[in-house]
């Protein structure tokens, strides 16, 4: 602003302030733009919040329109440590008593060749059959001056072999080849022969019983035979080649941990929680949503800035309504979802009735889930019009940037002449001051030549 300047001659007037007076007065046509601008601003960020809360509500319904949580189930077992239970989107609900006599076993026969370490060559030439009962055979062939330890990894590399090997310190010193069948029951059995005999080394030799040339094919050949599973559910007795079971129960997976003369109880029921927790997700993102616009238009009421009345708003709250009140496009056991308990009340607001969702989850869980496919899809697809990019709200807040823009870049301009206009009253003004001062020299130059002349 510069330095004060005052008419000296004329009672010391400050003509800074005459000047920043004329400036304020010169400058509420810029007031009026900022005022504008702001206002705009104001909008902008609060569709920015909207876009925040269409996006929260777009995940909400997206989530019930292909939920499977619909036909989710629980399970419980009695006893956990015998018998484990699991559930998929099939499972039947019901009560299963099981009783597990025996549990399934894979075979384990150990070497009757003891070995003093585990570099101790087995062979230097033969070969070694491994065969899974009524499949071909797997041949292993030796060579060179194959180990013990060498011997195990190349059983153990063969993809399709019916065993596992390890090496077993059945004592200081001494060590056994153990082959365990890779699957348990009686249909994993596998036996093991020489259909040409090893050569050098310290051999290689387990129990035949029977002696016909082949170890495994007797019970007594093996330190465990294969065996299977046999249990119970609600007294159907039933053998399984596995201790897990998932084809006796439709869409339940048991596990046979513990067998015992006790029957466990099993109970697969409908679980609703999670369905419940996506369904008061959407409620609660619906209802953010509707405060939300409520206090925008109580803004616009109030005289203050909102976008309550915006159409793009009013149009959006009046097509959610028609969504989540509409009827569904395709057949079922309900057309609306309001039968199942998902209604909007008095307020706007959307209201959750637990118990007509679980008792409509239970009539037909399939139906709820045609019902939400429909009408929660046809949701999350009006919420894409408004998010997405290039969509709805993206359009608004890219003309009110716009505008923004605009309307900064006038008042930047406006300010540039403003300032031309104040440089330019601000050198008259101090060629007026400095006429007057000299006015003020002269009259007092004359004042005193005529107080010379009264001597006279």
């Amino acid at each position: 602003m510069g330095s004060p300047i005052t008419f000296s001659g004329f009672n010391n007037i400050d003509f800074g302030t005459v000047l920043n007076a004329i400036m304020q007065q010169e400058r509420q046509p810029i007031a009026t733009i900022e005022a504008k601008q702001k206002t705009l601003q104001a909008q902008n960020s609060a569709f920015a919040t909207l876009a925040t809360k269409l996006a929260a509500l777009k995940t909400a319904a997206a989530d019930l329109s292909s939920s499977d949580n619909t036909a989710k189930v629980s399970a419980t077992s009695s006893d956990a440590t015998a018998v484990g239970i699991s559930t998929g989107s099939a499972s039947v609900t019901g009560r299963y008593d099981v009783v597990v006599s025996e549990l399934a076993h894979a075979q384990v026969m150990q070497s009757e060749t003891a070995y003093t370490s585990l570099d101790a060559i087995v062979a230097t030439s033969g070969v070694i059959s491994l065969a899974r009962l009524n499949d071909p055979p797997i041949e292993i062939p030796i060579t060179g001056g194959m180990t013990l330890k060498g011997l195990a990894d190349a059983i153990n590399r063969s993809s399709n072999s019916p065993v596992n090997a390890s090496v077993v310190q059945v004592s200081p010193g001494q060590y056994r080849l153990v082959l365990t069948g890779r699957s348990t029951g009686v249909a994993n059995g596998f036996t093991v022969s020489m259909p040409t005999a090893l050569g050098g080394g310290e051999g290689l030799a387990f129990k035949d019983t029977d002696g016909n040339g082949t170890s495994g094919d007797s019970a007594a050949d093996n330190i465990q035979p294969a065996g299977d599973a046999q249990f119970s559910v609600n007294q159907v007795p039933i053998t399984s080649s596995s201790n897990q079971i998932s084809d006796v129960v439709p869409g339940v997976t048991l596990t046979l941990r513990k067998k015992g003369p006790d029957s466990v109880a099993l109970d697969v029921a409908k679980d609703t929680t999670a369905l419940t927790t996506q369904v008061q997700s959407f409620a609660t993102a619906v209802n953010d949503l509707v405060s939300f616009i409520n206090s925008q238009a109580s803004s616009v009421t109030d005289g203050k800035t909102g976008i309550g009345g915006d159409p793009l708003v009013r149009s959006l709250r009046s097509s959610l309504r028609a969504l989540v009140m509409g009827a569904q496009a395709g057949s079922g056991s309900f057309g609306r979802l309001a039968e199942v308990g998902i209604a909007f009340d008095s307020t706007g607001k959307i209201t959750v009735e637990q118990q007509r969702l679980t008792k409509a989850l239970e009539t037909s869980s399939a139906d709820v889930a045609a019902l939400f496919a429909d009408r929660f899809a046809a949701v999350d697809d009006l919420m894409s019009d408004y998010t997405r990019s290039g969509g709805l709200v993206s359009d608004v807040r890219k003309r009110i940037d716009t505008q923004v823009k605009s309307l900064g870049d006038r008042i930047e301009n406006m300010e540039g002449q403003l300032e031309i206009r104040r440089a330019a009253l601000q050198q008259e003004f101090i060629a007026a001051d400095r006429a007057m001062s000299q006015l003020n020299s002269q009259s007092s130059s004359l004042s005193q030549l005529g107080g010379q002349y009264r001597l006279f």
